[in-house]
């Protein structure tokens, strides 16, 4: 019952996302949760955490969606793989480096790990192949 209860948290996570549902966002999360977007070095904590985390991406990739390929919920944990699309549209500064805005479109694959409670996000890693970032971002470099 919990992996279904969880699951059904973090599928919802994704199509709020995509609809740009900050409402529902906001009801993942207490205020002891945390949320890590590691390729850009953002943490977030608190009740709004989940959606300060994708506020921050829509300021780079405005129209960005996401896919998931797959889903696995065990325990506390949820662990997501899929695929992220979106427009270059915003400045971001990562591994030290600033990448101006490109309005290249890209589709790079991200997995990410949320450790739950009782429906609710605990902790959340969210990764993404940086490596096919930067090469999809420097076609013409």
């Amino acid at each position: 019952m919990r992996n279904d209860i969880n699951a059904a948290a973090i599928q919802g996570l994704y199509v709020a996302v995509n609809q740009r549902n900050f409402e529902y966002l906001n009801t993942l999360c207490d205020a002891g949760s945390e949320c890590f977007d590691i390729p850009f070095n953002n943490i977030a904590t608190g009740t709004t955490s989940v959606t300060a985390t994708w506020k921050s991406r829509f300021s780079i990739f405005p129209d960005v969606s996401c896919e998931i390929k797959n889903l696995v919920a065990h325990d506390n944990y949820v662990i997501v793989q899929g695929v992220e699309r979106g427009t270059h549209k915003g400045m971001f500064t990562i591994y030290d480096e600033d990448v101006e805005p490109s309005g290249i479109s890209i589709e790079v694959g991200f997995c990410d790990i949320y450790y739950m409670n009782e429906g609710k996000i605990v902790k959340a890693n969210s990764n993404l192949d940086v490596y096919s970032l930067f090469t999809q971002l420097c076609r013409e470099c």
